[in-house]
């Protein structure tokens, strides 16, 4: 069932990019200009490092670090690759019971930008934890972002940014509550 949604997004994803591609000004080539080399060459000048920190304090402790690398493979257009880390402790059933787990995964995502600061974001994530549910187990938990956010430069080629987003693939084992709200960092290499 996971195998099938990681499928889908990948399609999704595809299907987006090449509709982005697809979109472009179309000049026929003509014999005075050469043609255009329509090879992929990798720019370092696009790549952008960010990533986010979390934290929450009370009958719930959470500590988050999620760095992240992205690539604009055009002016609209990221995808990317992120690190996750999580000390999750829940003491809502204290003393009787106290959740504690350290949580690690990565993802995959991109991001369509428009009207100059608003994003569109979609999202996999595959995250390893001990089940809270069965306490002597550590499962893998798949989840799946869809949302928008904004993003605001911080000035020279830095931002930060807002995403609302939700969990299409949410479950009682979740660390995530809907909507998820994040609140990131970026800095572009270009």
């Amino acid at each position: 069932m996971h195998f099938n949604k990681l499928i889908s997004f990948i399609l999704v994803s595809l299907i987006s990019f090449s509709l982005l591609s697809q979109a472009r000004d179309f000049n026929p080539p003509s014999k005075t200009k050469p043609p255009k080399n329509t090879k992929f060459e990798f720019d370092p000048d696009n790549l952008v490092i960010g990533g986010s920190l979390g934290a929450v304090f009370g009958n719930v402790t959470l500590i988050d670090v999620a760095p992240s690398v992205g690539y604009l493979l055009t002016d609209n257009y990221l995808v990317g690759i992120s690190a996750r880390y999580m000390y999750y402790e829940d003491r809502t059933y204290a003393p009787a019971f106290i959740y504690k787990t350290n949580i690690y995964g990565g993802g995959i995502f991109n991001q369509y930008f428009f009207l100059e600061n608003f994003l569109a974001h979609a999202e996999y994530e595959l995250l390893n934890l001990d089940s809270p549910i069965n306490i002597n187990k550590r499962i893998n938990l798949s989840s799946f972002f869809v949302g928008g956010g904004y993003r605001s430069s911080l000035g020279g080629n830095s931002y930060a940014s807002i995403l609302v987003l939700f969990n299409l693939n949410d479950s009682a084992e979740s660390p995530y509550t809907n909507p998820i709200i994040r609140v990131g960092f970026g800095i572009g290499l270009y």
